[in-house]
C-alpha cells in the first residue's frame, strides 16, 4: 500500500503578499511524488471564473529545488488547481512555495467569451477564431485527422491488436492550437469538464492538439449535432495574476 502524508492547512499568517487569499489546500506526499494543490478563497465555482498556475517553485528544507514531475496538467480549473513535483533526494520535513496564479474571469465585453454554436451548423475544418497563426480552434471530421495521422491504429485491452480507429464511436472532435500568451478552453453543453472517454493526439510539426472526445453512450446523430460549443480566450484584459509564497510548511504524518 502506498504511505500517503498530507501537510497540514495553512493558516493565514503564512499568505505573505497575494491581493486576495489563496489557500494551500493540500500538499500530498505519495511514494514517488509530492502533489501541491491551490485555491482561490470565495471564488465562484463556474466558467467565468477559472484559476491557473502560471509559475510555482518548491524548495525544501534541505535547500533543494524540487523538480516538477510534468504528470498533472496544468490547465484552467473551476475549483483546485495542481502540480506534482519529484520527491527530493534528502529526507524532507518542510517546503516553501513561491509563484504567481491566474484568476480567469472571461466576458464578451473583454472578448474572452466567445459563442460558437451548435455543432451540426459548424463549418469543419477550418480556424473558427480569429486571431494570429500561434492560435488555432476548429471542429474537425475524420478527414481531418486520418490525413494528420494517416498511421494510427488504437490496441484494444493491454493485449489486443492494433486496428484502426473507429471515428463513428466519438461524439466531437476538435482540434486547438494554444499560443505562449493565450489558452483556449471549450465549453461543451455548457460544462468544461465534459465526456466519459477521449482520445487526445498531438501534431508535433504543428502543435496542434486533437481531442476525439465520447460524450454520452449511444448518442444519436441528431444529439451529436446540436452539441453547443463556446469558447473562453485568455487575453490580459480577462486575466489578474495574484503571486503568493507558502514558507516553511510542516509536513505530518496522519
Amino acid at each position: 500500500m502506498r504511505k500517503i502524508t498530507i501537510i497540514s492547512f495553512l493558516t493565514l499568517q503564512n499568505l505573505l503578499y497575494s491581493q486576495e487569499k489563496i489557500n494551500l489546500s493540500h500538499v500530498i506526499k505519495s511514494s514517488d511524488f509530492i502533489e501541491v494543490s491551490l485555491e482561490l478563497d470565495n471564488k465562484p465555482n463556474d466558467k467565468f471564473h477559472l484559476i491557473k498556475i502560471e509559475t510555482i517553485t518548491a524548495n525544501s528544507n534541505q535547500s533543494e529545488i524540487m523538480k516538477n514531475n510534468q504528470q498533472a496538467d496544468n490547465i484552467y480549473r473551476r475549483a483546485n488547481v495542481l502540480t506534482r513535483f519529484e520527491i527530493p533526494s534528502k529526507d524532507v520535513k518542510s517546503i516553501t512555495l513561491k509563484g504567481t496564479l491566474k484568476y480567469f474571469r472571461p466576458t464578451e465585453k473583454n472578448k474572452s467569451y466567445l459563442k460558437i454554436g451548435k455543432v451540426g451548423a459548424i463549418k469543419k475544418n477550418i480556424n473558427l477564431i480569429s486571431s494570429n497563426d500561434m492560435t488555432y480552434f476548429g471542429i474537425v471530421d475524420n478527414s481531418l485527422v486520418e490525413k494528420t495521422f494517416p498511421d494510427l491504429k488504437l490496441r484494444s485491452g493491454s493485449n489486443g491488436e492494433l486496428k484502426p480507429v473507429d471515428y463513428k464511436t466519438y461524439d466531437l472532435m476538435y482540434a486547438y492550437r494554444n499560443s505562449r500568451t493565450q489558452d483556449i478552453t471549450p465549453i461543451v453543453n455548457d460544462e468544461l469538464e465534459f465526456g466519459f472517454n477521449t482520445l487526445t493526439l498531438n501534431d508535433k510539426k504543428t502543435g496542434t492538439i486533437y481531442k476525439l472526445v465520447k460524450l454520452k453512450r449511444e448518442m444519436s446523430q441528431s444529439e451529436k449535432d446540436a452539441v453547443n460549443i463556446d469558447l473562453l480566450i485568455e487575453n490580459e484584459n480577462a486575466v489578474t495574476k495574484i503571486p503568493f509564497e507558502f514558507k516553511n510548511v510542516k509536513i505530518r504524518e496522519l
